[in-house]
């Protein structure tokens, strides 16, 4: 495996310059330039069933340590508190990566980036991202990281600007050469920083033997502008206070096609229709009713997409990057040929997300339960005040998963005693199953709009 990745590193370098429209020269100082600003993130999931380590790519963006990465490397599914051990693998060319304890700052929802800190302050060299407009057929370059096995060596890639894509997350497309791996920085013609490689079919890990290779053999053809991210180089999330974002309250959208724009009489105009409305939540607060067409927002027309059903995510992204108490104004049309009609909604904090959601694990029996979170109840449809916890995970052939069990039961009684949150079944579990050790523990569970029983027998 050293010796190909020797090979490919060799084939990258002189086969990118060869064919360039930058001199090699400036090749070779990009390249030296860049190259030690890209370090590797590394840390620990712990989960209650299993301990995995992780290393994916990140970028130097300040002096002091700060370094960003795509938050595909730490997906919302993972609980905060079961990532730990984080450190920067800075790469030497003559021995193993130096390892710098750092602390996770948190994820970044608005611009799918994720942030982590060297814990003692560094004197880093970092990459000052512009923005840029581009046409087809601009030059663009890419200074990338090899995976652990090519003991993170960095390397170069020339291409060129193929198409300019709109949607939840704008994109260029590039041709010929293609790009470095997922999280790479990506230059213009000039050397100035102006996007980073998207992860779009990309593996985010660098100590995955199954594809240590796949970005070099199948190289990424799409990068994101530095315009998404910068609101996150501006404002980065800090460790312990978890971004308060945004929120108005509506669960469904959807982009008018071009046979109900016609029908309504909205021509060209893009608008959305809004399917669901949470009760009680900003938008409803403020009079939009399910089936309501958006039109404009803030007084400007909505945002095109390539496709109308990437309407509502371009709107969200939109909102997305306000704050909580900003008012946003909706233009609004009910029916066809009535006005138009103006509402102001005051957004909302986003509700609490699963991944800050208190968990504990009957490890005895082989199940993980968690809080219930807003986003349970309304999915799941219900009652707002609904109590109990809900299953997030079982072990494989474990008692819990025998007995019946399932990942995402509400349970709602443990031993005929109702269940109100983590903590108390928590408590409760524990006495039960101290008292009880050989007897089967009875929960009622909630499954869509039926209850449940599961009886669940302990190991033998």
């Amino acid at each position: 495996m050293q010796q190909l990745m020797k090979v490919v590193l060799g084939v990258l370098i002189v086969g990118s310059a060869a064919g360039a429209t930058v001199t090699p020269d400036a090749a070779r100082e990009l390249y030296k330039r860049i190259s030690p600003s890209l370090v590797a993130v590394q840390y620990v999931l712990e989960t209650e069933l299993n301990r995995t380590e992780l290393t994916g790519a990140g970028i130097i963006v300040s002096e002091d340590g700060l370094v960003m990465a795509p938050m595909m490397m730490f997906p919302m599914q993972f609980p905060d508190s079961q990532m730990k051990e984080f450190k920067i693998l800075v790469p030497r060319e003559d021995g193993e990566p130096q390892e710098i304890d750092a602390v996770f700052q948190g994820r970044d929802q608005r611009s799918n980036t994720a942030f982590i800190k060297a814990r003692e302050p560094q004197h880093w060299k970092p990459i000052t991202f512009e923005q840029a407009k581009l046409d087809i057929g601009d030059t663009v370059l890419s200074v990338g990281m090899l995976p652990k096995a090519a003991n993170y060596k960095t390397y170069f890639t020339e291409s060129a600007v193929s198409a300019r894509l709109r949607g939840e997350i704008p994109q260029v497309l590039v041709t010929a050469g293609g790009l470095a791996s997922m999280g790479s920085p990506v230059f213009d013609s000039e050397g100035k920083a102006i996007g980073m490689v998207s992860p779009m079919g990309q593996n985010p890990l660098l100590n995955d033997q199954r594809s240590e290779l796949m970005s070099v053999l199948n190289p990424p053809k799409f990068f994101i502008p530095t315009s998404y991210f910068q609101i996150s180089l501006n404002d980065p999330p800090t460790a312990g206070k978890p971004l308060k974002l945004p929120w108005m309250g509506v669960a469904q959208m959807s982009g008018v096609n071009k046979d109900l724009a016609d029908a309504m009489g909205f021509g060209d105009e893009p608008a959305i229709q809004i399917g669901d409305v949470v009760p009680n939540g900003p938008a409803e607060k403020a009079g939009l009713k399910p089936g309501d067409f958006i039109v404009k927002v803030n007084e400007k027309p909505l945002e095109r997409g390539d496709e109308p059903s990437e309407l509502p995510s371009i709107l969200s992204r939109q909102l997305m990057r306000q704050h909580p108490g900003d008012n946003v104004t909706l233009s609004l049309v009910r029916e066809k040929d009535q006005p138009v009609k103006e509402i102001q909604v005051t957004l909302g904090e986003q509700p609490k997300q699963a991944n800050l959601a208190k968990r504990y694990y009957a490890d005895d029996l082989g199940f993980v339960v968690r809080e219930l979170v807003f986003y349970d109840v309304y999915n799941l449809k219900l009652p707002p005040d609904q109590k109990g916890v809900i299953v997030a995970l079982l072990k494989p052939q474990g008692a819990a998963q025998s007995g019946g069990l399932k990942i995402g039961d509400v349970i709602t009684r443990l031993d005929n005693e109702p269940v109100t949150g983590v903590e108390q079944f928590q408590q409760a579990y524990k006495e039960l199953r101290k008292s009880k050790p050989n007897d089967a523990i009875v929960l009622e569970v909630r499954r869509g709009d039926r209850q449940d029983t599961v009886r669940i027998e302990p190991p033998r």
